[in-house]
């Protein structure tokens, strides 16, 4: 399976309780952590089987723009893969809703996943849904599916009535949410960078960015960032969780909160970062 790097961790956990092995395609953080296409091929063997996009983008919170993602859709058709899209942050494009990968080609082999968790505000209802492409070759894949979900699945029966509603009612909400994110997002971006020693990729949409701190040698990012909580109470999560190299610098933050609160936490992470390269 090709997995986006940085990718979500539980993607790692699902290959290795399935026996399957997992090769990471880079993600560029120069180009606004668009996938290495050319990367990525170089990775397809014989045995390659499944393709994973994560658009948008969580850790990065990065949106695909059309010509990389028909250059995946191609790859995937190339080598015969079936592309799992995970599209949970879709509709929460600063831009507007990111239509799903599966749009520019609705026969192709994308299993496309998302949820009410995020655009819908449900977290914790257990309850989303999966599309699946026309092509022939995913009949065998769907009735497996299907057979899994009659047998052995426990779903949240009450809860997904409410997806009916969701995709059929009003979705008024999503633009004021929308708005709200990318306000957040243009303070974490601006007040990152205003920090000597961090470098922050603006997110295009949901509610993550990955900064990356110059970290001094022999210093880790898991270092840094249980440095910053002990000393400030401040948690993030470092990249290496995410399988970014521990000397990258990489650290995952969630701005939701108040814009407020926000600024008050980056000056704390501002002034305990000038303290920490200081100290190194």
């Amino acid at each position: 399976m090709l997995v986006p790097l940085p990718t979500y961790p539980l993607y790692t956990a699902v290959i290795a309780r399935i026996g399957a092995k997992a090769r990471y395609y880079r993600t560029d953080p120069h180009r606004d952590w668009q996938p290495d296409v050319d990367h990525l091929r170089s990775l397809i063997s014989p045995h390659t089987r499944v393709l994973v996009t994560i658009d948008p983008n969580n850790p990065t919170g990065a949106v695909y723009p059309p010509g990389v993602r028909r250059a995946l859709l191609e790859v995937a058709d190339e080598h015969g893969l079936t592309i799992l899209a995970d599209e949970v942050y879709g509709e929460l494009g600063f831009d507007g809703a990111v239509p799903l990968l599966g749009t520019l080609d609705r026969d192709a082999a994308v299993v496309s996943l998302s949820s009410l968790s995020k655009a819908y505000l449900a977290p914790g209802w257990r309850a989303g849904w999966l599309v699946v492409g026309a092509t022939p070759r995913l009949d065998e894949a769907l009735a497996a599916m299907k057979k899994l979900a009659d047998g052995r699945l426990c779903s949240p029966g009450p809860m997904q009535y409410a997806v009916v509603a969701a995709l059929t009612g009003d979705r008024s909400h999503q633009a004021s949410f929308r708005h709200a994110l990318a306000e957040r997002a243009r303070l974490t971006t601006d007040a990152l960078n205003a920090i000597p020693g961090i470098r922050c990729v603006a997110p295009r949409a949901a509610f993550y960015a990955m900064p990356m701190v110059s970290l001094p040698p022999g210093r880790t990012d898991e270092d840094y960032v249980l440095a910053l909580l002990r000393e400030t109470g401040i948690l993030c999560v470092y990249g290496s969780g995410f399988g970014m190299p521990p000397e990258a610098g990489s650290f995952r933050i969630v701005y939701l909160a108040d814009p407020s609160e926000l600024r008050s936490v980056y000056a704390d992470i501002g002034a305990f970062t000038h303290r920490y390269l200081q100290q190194a």
